[in-house]
């Protein structure tokens, strides 16, 4: 919000210029910027005299100069600034003077400071007091420690009270403070154990190796600024330097004693690991300046040299990656020069693999070979070795296309991940599924099951839906060993998908045999021998899930929640038309695809489309025949039968004018209208023990179920959470265009865990969507590992999803969650309007003016706009409803606060990764917490041709509605960076961000082509199923939708004199020009 506010006031363009810079950690150029605006001042001021009003520009130059110093760990610099004659600066001197070992210029300050210190800072003096007694050579007071910790603790505690009660980044210094006190805390201990008295005791020896263990594992955290991490390392090493002082002087005295060493490698590793950090920041010059500081140290141990020398080379990597060729060069230097035959194999071994890479960049290709071959005949459990040989080895085989070297590839991929943790295995077996597409005749797919046995079950859990499409396809007999291990220690994660799968199959192939039995494929028998398996193995945990699927009928829609969700699919069908056909609105005709599917629900009238054949192999017998049952009783209820008759005449193609569009969109919106009112008369909730006994009776003793979606994203066996009963009642709400029921499940933890039970109609759909909710998992850990998106608390928040079988879904759900279109329906509700108004306005206004003659021009779109901002949904609609919503300040602030930045991934995440158009129907809002979640975000695929579909008037969501609530400096600021922020992180070439998108596209493109062939009927295989698509063609398709989406990436992510795409974007989206022209179903107005 600063920076968004001092862009916009700023009087100097390199005042905005760096603040951009500082934002995004960028702090070099941020301090050069600043510099460049106090010359360029300084020559004003000679040539004229100043307006004062420029003078808190001035003052923040100076602040913001001296934090991008202290970020650059430039305190030898600060000191003799602050220390500068007519313009000393105390409090600048206190935080500096200590760290140089200045210890009388911080006397000296401390005074000074004591005289005007203002309370918020009164704790910080006295932890500089607490500096000062234990580390000013003459004057150590360590008796005084206590009593000053205690103070700087409870006044510290005192400007925490003091905060608002929501904890955010303004509590982060406080936080910070907090470590700082109890290491003040901790080094008086040290100090008291290296007092000549104590000095060779066990007791204080085993203190202060306690004290050493814990800083060396009680590190800040990765969003910390680097000038925190220096106030945590800085003072450490004073006391580290203190332990090597007073244990070598003892020495002289008794040879045999060694722990000076303790504090020599403590040092050595802080300095190591605060270059670590600096580099990670991206500040690689601080790094490489800090790492040189280890010269500073006598005797540094192996280890630590190796540690060393690796960070240093991996700066030279980082700035290869920027700058280029030369840096390359200074990094294969500096492995050059090492002599190795001080180093252990595994040291050795490191060293060959960067060397390999290093050579790889610049085109030395034989001997990056011969060095990575080194490497991991060294030390054959080396995953980074075996990492960058598989990198190396895919980029030739993806030029030359040679077998062989595809399987070499795989099998280093696959080698990396038998000794590596699963988070960062993901990026490996993302590599090695996409290289299956370049398969032939099963060579690569024979290479993973020949070197899969020793990876891991784990590492696959994340790949499992890729996992299953490779089961359907070509590669799934030699994968079937394989999928069958993932299911054999995770029953779980892979029953209910091979489920939903084998059943998905088995309604295609009844499709496709209508009349005669139905064939069982190779896919189809493949699943059934996996699911057998499962029940082998694991007979009451299978036999407890298939209860719990077959009590999910219970939870199917009524028959008039089941024609208002058709009404509603098909009234949406109605619009998209209506807009392609806006040039002719009086004559637009019905379409025979929305024909058909009118007749079809005219037909199945309450029964539903998708039962009429589907049930009995969905649910066993029991289940079957209750539905059978319900559906007997529909058909005798009077209501329903008159209802079916009117139904059916409305719906009556024969009559004049019934092929109208318009026609048909007023007849769905009446019986939308009808069956909505019949909807609100229905109980609201029902009890569980009513209709489904398994579920009531349900309890950890009848066996250990993980809640749903548990499994989705890996991690440590005692983390996960199992079912301990599901709640007594269920509640039916309307969510997500449908009428789901709201199941509460207890876990083990005692947590409640509410999910939806949804019914989907369309099969193909819901796994695309589970496609993108997989995407955006796997790209979260990403925005977890860098500083500038964990400080600004950047992460998809994606619900568990998952499908218990082809047309039901359990979907995570927050209660308190509502979407936009709701907020606008409840407003239409208080005024007594109708919510569809600004949609039949804006096609009477086109066919008014296609009356006369003309086409609608762009005017006339910019005026139908402004008129239903005007008299139907005002700009401040969305304001209004929050403000209501959050009448306390703190919850307002801390409410827009999070859905600004949650907005911004939502809309980087839809033009990035080309998804379909964000309705205002699938922005759900967590009123408790701000957060966003899409729900049926699918990628934008054009039906024709497999391309990503680019076109479209707005880049994203970014309506007046919304950026009145967020505010133009909210836009400015915090949106637009936080954009930045994540399209630099996906761009980072180590996190292999197009690895994982062609992993999951793979999928994606065989599923359109498996519809396009569906959809034009061609020819069957002899085995009785649609071909495998061909690898050429899949090859070229995924490509060229990952370069698409990398293109758009790196365009967002470059950031040059402090500009930045990302803000041509959010203009485009925020423009009305841009705006009037989107489809008025899409409500450019909300």
């Amino acid at each position: 919000m600063w920076a968004g506010l001092w862009q916009k006031r700023c009087k100097f363009p390199e005042t905005a210029t760096a603040i951009a810079y500082e934002q995004h950690g960028f702090f070099e150029q941020a301090q050069e910027s600043y510099e460049k605006a106090m010359e360029k001042a300084r020559k004003e001021h000679e040539r004229s005299n100043v307006s004062p009003a420029i003078f808190p520009e001035y003052q923040l130059w100076e602040d913001h100069w001296i934090r991008c110093s202290k970020e650059l760990n430039q305190w030898e610099p600060l000191t003799e600034y602050g220390q500068s004659k007519g313009h000393s600066n105390p409090y600048l001197m206190l935080e500096c003077a200590w760290r140089v070992s200045n210890w009388a210029a911080m006397k000296e300050a401390l005074v000074q400071v004591e005289l005007s210190c203002p309370k918020e800072m009164a704790w910080k003096v006295n932890m500089h007091r607490g500096y000062l007694a234990i580390c000013h050579p003459e004057e150590q007071q360590l008796n005084f420690i206590e009593r000053l910790v205690e103070m700087a603790s409870s006044l510290a505690i005192r400007e925490w009270r003091r905060l608002p009660h929501i904890v955010s980044h303004v509590h982060t210094p406080l936080l910070q403070a907090a470590q700082q006190i109890i290491e003040l805390q901790e080094a008086a201990q040290i100090n008291a154990g290296l007092q000549p008295a104590n000095l060779g005791r066990n007791t204080s020896l085993h203190d202060m190796k306690t004290v050493v263990k814990t800083w060396r594992n009680r590190l800040p955290i990765v969003s910390d600024d680097l000038s925190h991490w220096s106030s945590i390392f800085m003072w450490r090493q004073h006391h580290y330097q203190a332990i090597v002082t007073a244990y070598e002087t003892n020495t002289q005295h008794d040879p045999t004693n060694n722990n000076a060493m303790l504090g020599v490698h403590a040092s050595a590793s802080a300095i190591i690991q605060y270059g670590k950090i600096g580099r990670k920041q991206g500040l690689v010059n601080v790094a490489l300046d800090i790492l040189s500081r280890i010269h500073t140290i006598p005797t540094v141990p192996i280890v630590d040299c190796f540690q060393k020398i690796r960070q240093q080379v991996k700066c030279y990597l980082q700035l290869a990656g920027v700058m280029g060729k030369n840096e390359c060069m200074q990094g294969l230097e500096v492995i050059e020069s090492t002599n190795l035959k001080y180093f252990t194999k595994e040291m050795t071994a490191e060293f060959y693999a960067l060397k390999g890479m290093f050579l790889a960049q610049i085109n030395k290709s034989e001997e990056a070979n011969k060095a990575f071959s080194a490497a991991v005949q060294m030390h054959d459990v080396l995953v980074k070795a075996w990492a960058m040989w598989g990198d190396y080895l895919e980029n030739i085989f993806v030029k030359d296309r040679q077998l062989h070297l595809g399987v070499s590839a795989i099998t280093c991929y696959l080698h990396a991940c038998r000794h590596q943790n699963e988070s960062k295995s993901r990026k490996y077996l993302a590599k090695v599924l996409w290289l299956l597409s370049f398969d032939d005749k099963n060579t690569l797919a024979d290479a993973v099951d020949k070197y899969c046995i020793g990876v891991p079950p784990i590492q696959w859990l994340a790949w499992i839906p890729q996992l299953l499409t490779c089961l359907v396809g070509s590669e799934g007999k030699p994968l079937l060993n394989l999928i069958s291990q993932v299911g054999r220690v995770y029953p779980q994660a892979v029953y209910f998908p091979i489920r939903t799968l084998y059943l998905t199959l088995k309604i295609e192939q009844r499709e496709r045999y209508k009349s005669g039995p139905i064939r069982a494929t190779a896919p189809m028998w493949r699943c059934s021998r996996i699911m057998h398996m499962q029940r082998e193995l694991h007979p009451t945990l299978l036999s407890s899930l298939e209860g719990i699927v077959d009590q999910m009928v219970w939870f199917r829609e009524n028959w008039h929640e089941e024609v208002l969700r058709q009404l509603q699919q098909g009234l949406a069908k109605c619009y998209s038309v209506a807009f392609e056909k806006s040039g002719a609105v009086s004559d637009a005709k019905i379409t025979p695809h929305t024909l058909n599917f009118v007749k079809k629900l005219v037909s199945t009238f309450g029964v539903g489309l998708e039962n009429v054949s589907n049930v009995s192999t969905m649910f066993s017998s029991a289940a079957s025949e209750s539905l059978a049952r319900r559906a007997q009783a529909t058909a005798q209820d009077p209501v329903f039968q008159k209802m079916k008759g009117q139904f059916t005449t409305d719906f009556d193609f024969s009559v004049p004018g019934s092929m109208k569009l318009h026609n048909l969109i007023s007849k769905l919106k009446k019986w939308i209208k009808i069956l909505e009112a019949k909807t609100k008369q229905l109980p609201k909730f029902f009890l569980i023990e009513e209709k489904c006994r398994f579920l009531s009776n349900f309890s950890a003793q009848t066996a250990e179920v993980e809640i749903p979606g548990e499994f989705l994203m890996p991690k440590p066996t005692h983390y996960y959470i199992k079912i301990a009963r599901f709640m007594p009642r269920v509640e039916i709400v309307q969510k997500h265009n449908t009428a789901a029921r709201r199941l509460y499940i207890r876990g083990h933890n005692g947590k409640i865990y509410p999910y939806l039970v949804m019914n989907d109609a369309c099969l193909t759909e819901s796994r695309r969507e589970e496609r993108v909710l997989q995407l955006l998992r796997l790209l979260n850990p990403c925005l977890e590992k860098r500083k500038e998106t964990t400080k600004r608390h950047l992460f998809f928040t994606v619900p568990r999803v998952v499908a218990v079988s082809p047309q039901m879904r359990l979907v995570e759900d927050n209660p308190s969650s509502l979407s936009l279109v709701e907020i606008y329906k409840q407003r239409c509700a208080k005024k007594g309007i109708e919510h569809d108004n600004p949609i039949s306005r804006y096609y009477d206004r086109l066919a008014t003016v296609q009356a006369r003659g003309t086409q609608a021009s762009h005017q006339v779109l910019r005026d139908i706009l402004k008129e239903v901002q005007g008299n139907m949904v005002p700009r401040s609609m969305l304001k209004e409803w929050a403000l209501h919503t959050f009448p306390n300040a703190t919850d307002y602030w801390t409410f827009r606060k999070m859905f600004t930045i949650q907005l911004a991934l939502i809309g980087l995440a839809e033009f990035m990764l080309h998804l379909n158009r964000l309705n205002p129907e699938m922005l759900q809002i967590a009123q408790d917490t701000g957060k966003l979640n899409v729900s049926y975000f699918r990628f934008d695929i054009n039906d024709a041709t497999g391309d990503l579909d680019a076109n479209r008037p707005v880049p994203f969501r970014l309506t007046p509605n919304i950026s009145e609530f967020l505010t133009t400096i909210g836009v400015s600021g915090p949106l637009t960076a936080s954009m930045i922020a994540v399209a630099r992180c996906f761009a980072q070439p180590n996190f292999k961000v197009d690895g994982i998108l062609k992993a999951v596209l793979r999928d994606e493109i065989i599923a359109w082509h498996k519809k396009t062939q569906e959809d034009t009927s061609m020819p069957l295989s002899p085995a009785g199923q649609p071909e495998n698509m061909d690898s050429q063609q899949l090859v070229s398709l995924v490509q060229k939708a990952v370069t698409a989406i990398m293109t758009r990436l790196h365009n967002l992510a470059q950031f040059e004199g402090g500009e930045s795409k990302v803000n041509t974007l959010v203009a485009a989206a925020n423009s009305l020009d841009n705006l009037c022209r989107m489809d008025p179903a899409w409500h450019p107005w909300l």
